[in-house]
């Protein structure tokens, strides 16, 4: 069965320009309030799922950025996808001491993060933690010890989010989340968007655009063994780029690894 992760990114990311889905992808962020909060970053434990718009739109902001910045994070692009349930103290790619650097480019996701908060918080964590915990067990199975840390770190909602005067909002997350949804529509069959909802991290999208989707959980298991034995995550993560088929605007000259 297809899905959005069958899509090729150059293709998609030059039907997105042509038809200015990135415009309209700006003017539905612009829609949201002004808000603050107390920057403390919980939120930010991993990267967000984003839209295949919304990939399209980082894949083209990290694309102009200087190199050394660019190889950085994809680094950390697959350094989450692959080693994020060992290492408890991993973060969103794009936060760097407590401040996200593509603030004004966020996703959806953050831009809702408060703003919806679910009507049952404890009840929404618990079970994110029982899906965290199940796969911890399924990992076990292949001798991979999770911390206990990285299954509890689960949050679905904060009360600390404000509009510019101090005061608690509300968005109709189920009506912004349908709007980007058309701009998917755009650049898929409306039944594969319907289908998975489009929504995967960028570490999950670049990972299934540049290694195969199918393969990567296995990947994911003998790169978690061979860390768990002593090998450097670092030294694994540049074996598996020397095999990503990354996009032309993402790619690495070779020999940068040393």
């Amino acid at each position: 069965m297809r899905s959005s992760q069958d899509a090729d990114p150059a293709r998609m990311l030059r039907r997105a320009r042509r038809a200015r889905l990135f415009d309209s992808l700006a003017r539905i962020y612009a829609d949201f309030p002004e808000t603050t909060c107390e920057s403390c970053a919980r939120c930010c434990f991993e990267s967000p799922g984003i839209f295949l718009v919304e990939y399209l739109s980082l894949i083209h902001l990290v694309a102009q950025m200087p190199r050394q910045r660019r190889e950085a994070l994809l680094d950390r692009s697959f350094g989450e996808l692959f080693f994020s349930w060992i290492e408890p103290h991993r973060q969103c790619i794009f936060l760097e001491s407590s401040r996200c650097t593509i603030y004004q480019q966020r996703p959806l996701a953050c831009r809702l993060f408060g703003l919806v908060a679910p009507q049952d918080r404890d009840r929404a964590e618990a079970q994110a933690r029982l899906a965290a915990r199940q796969e911890a067990e399924r990992l076990r199975l292949f001798g991979i010890h999770i911390p206990e840390a990285v299954v509890q770190r689960s949050l679905a909602g904060c009360d600390r989010v404000r509009d510019t005067h101090g005061r608690p909002l509300s968005v109709d997350s189920d009506a912004v989340a349908a709007r980007v949804a058309r701009l998917d529509a755009a650049l898929l069959p409306q039944e594969i968007v319907m289908q998975d909802f489009c929504f995967r991290s960028l570490p999950e999208r670049l990972g299934a655009a540049a290694l195969g989707a199918e393969t990567i959980d296995g990947m994911r298991v003998q790169l978690l063994r061979r860390a768990q034995r002593g090998e450097p995550t670092r030294d694994l993560i540049a074996l598996v780029l020397d095999q990503a088929r990354l996009p032309t605007s993402l790619r690495q000259k070779k020999g940068r690894r040393r």
